[in-house]
């Protein structure tokens, strides 16, 4: 019994260091924290456009 509570905890300790840096990339995605620089370089590179008359 004390063999098997050993192994789930080392279980448990083994997945939560494989997901952990997976779990806090996923929460700054969820947030949409790079937004604001993605709408930045998006201006940007529409601003930077060709002029009207170039080819």
């Amino acid at each position: 019994m004390g063999a098997l509570i050993v192994v789930v905890a080392v279980s448990v300790a083994v997945f939560y260091w494989a997901m952990e840096p997976l779990l806090q990339v996923l929460s700054d995605l969820m947030e949409l924290s790079f937004l604001p620089w993605l709408l930045l370089a998006l201006g940007i590179w529409l601003l930077a456009g060709r002029a009207q008359g170039e080819t």
